[in-house]
């Protein structure tokens, strides 16, 4: 499919860009923008809102965030999130026929399947490259290449029987910034004063969907409210929904309302708390990778999460680890490392541990790579 010398066009597709903040979403618009200048390769991004520019683009669809589509997935029982998949197809269809891409990078999975079944209609030879960040499971049967993001999730991949030549395994990755350096008490009392937390005491933060569910952030409450007075400061930031109104009372209750905050702010002002917080929690005990892991590291801001095989490969010999599937498991480990002071050295090997295995300029030639493979269509063997 592709020619030799020829620039590789590779059409990112993600309807939630510029409407949704999940880890999906922040991969696709983070992932186009940190591979956009990799040579050979000729990028489009299509995404759900924001601006358009000459290689960016707005297309039409029902929101999953709008009633339109809530109405519609209820008639139809899905999901608005599928309303929103469907709804964006003829849009994505239209830009299929005019950029051409060889490979056509997704993570939307039911936008996927009508990719895959109307391929013929749409009249451009390209292969499907579904992005497994989720993760779905095996069988992988309606997607051309699959995109895996952990050893782990390749391994169950294989284990299911699925082809090696059909997966690849490379990590998210991140627009590193610049490293940090350690803030003098006056910078980080101005910078705290300026978020509204407080001064002279320890900040933890834990960054994700502000529910109970999946990210458990009742749990990282009840465990920071177990802690002997003077407790630290809790932080909630994410996504606040009707289903939060009860973690915003247990962290009011349990901590009181001088001692916890949760609160949606815009992606801009995140990396702020990051660089306020003592420590990062994600209590989930699962995830399908955890870009917050990468965030809180590359401000070297140490992190506390649950032990399995997806963050002992993405935070290596960095993270403090502990199974937290059990009461009063978690507490400790904050107050552990509450007691460790920030340091120049410990800020700096997290950063350049987070840029030597997950930035873009690191990553970029894998990426460029697989995304040549499947332009190719051939068979190849799959290595560890």
């Amino acid at each position: 499919m592709t020619n030799t010398g020829k620039s590789l066009r590779v059409l990112f597709t993600c309807s939630g860009v510029g409407v949704m903040n999940r880890g999906i979403e922040t991969f696709f618009d983070d992932a186009f923008k940190g591979l956009s200048d990799t040579e050979g390769l000729t990028l489009r991004l299509l995404k759900g809102g924001g601006a358009t520019k000459a290689d960016e683009h707005v297309i039409w669809n029902l929101p999953r965030t709008a009633w339109p589509a809530r109405l519609l997935g209820a008639l139809v029982r899905r999901d608005a999130y599928v309303v929103e998949q469907w709804s964006s197809f003829p849009a994505v269809m239209r830009q299929i026929r005019s950029f051409r891409p060889e490979v056509v990078f997704y993570s939307d999975a039911n936008l996927g399947f009508l990719l895959y079944w109307l391929r013929g209609r749409i009249g451009v030879p390209y292969n499907l490259l579904f992005s497994n960040g989720g993760p779905a499971h095996a069988p992988f049967v309606r997607t051309d290449y699959v995109h895996q993001v952990t050893p782990a999730h390749c391994h169950e991949a294989l284990l299911a029987g699925e082809p090696p030549r059909k997966h690849f395994m490379v990590p998210y990755g991140i627009n590193l910034i610049p490293m940090p350096s350690l803030m003098t008490l006056d910078e980080r009392a101005a910078l705290r004063q300026r978020l509204g937390l407080p001064i002279d005491r320890k900040i933890v933060l834990s960054v994700g969907w502000i529910r109970s569910v999946h990210k458990r952030m009742d749990y990282v409450i009840a465990e920071t409210a177990s802690l002997p007075r003077p407790r630290p400061f809790l932080q909630l930031l994410g996504a606040v929904d009707r289903g939060s109104a009860e973690i915003i009372a247990q962290g009011e209750r349990l901590l009181g309302i001088d001692g916890f905050d949760a609160r949606s702010v815009p992606c801009d002002r995140v990396f702020d708390y990051y660089r306020a917080a003592d420590c990062f929690i994600l209590a989930s005990l699962k995830e399908g990778f955890g870009r917050v892991y990468l965030e809180a590291m590359m401000h070297g801001v140490p992190v506390i999460a649950h032990r399995n095989p997806v963050t002992q490969y993405i935070l290596g010999p960095h993270g403090n680890l502990a199974d937290l599937s059990h009461p009063g498991a978690l507490s400790p480990l904050i107050a552990g490392e509450l007691q460790r002071p920030a340091t120049t050295v410990r800020i700096r090997d997290l950063w350049a541990y987070v840029r030597d295995r997950f930035s873009w300029e690191t990553l970029a030639p894998s990426y460029r790579d697989m995304f040549r493979t499947c332009a190719r269509g051939q068979e190849r063997h799959f290595s560890e």
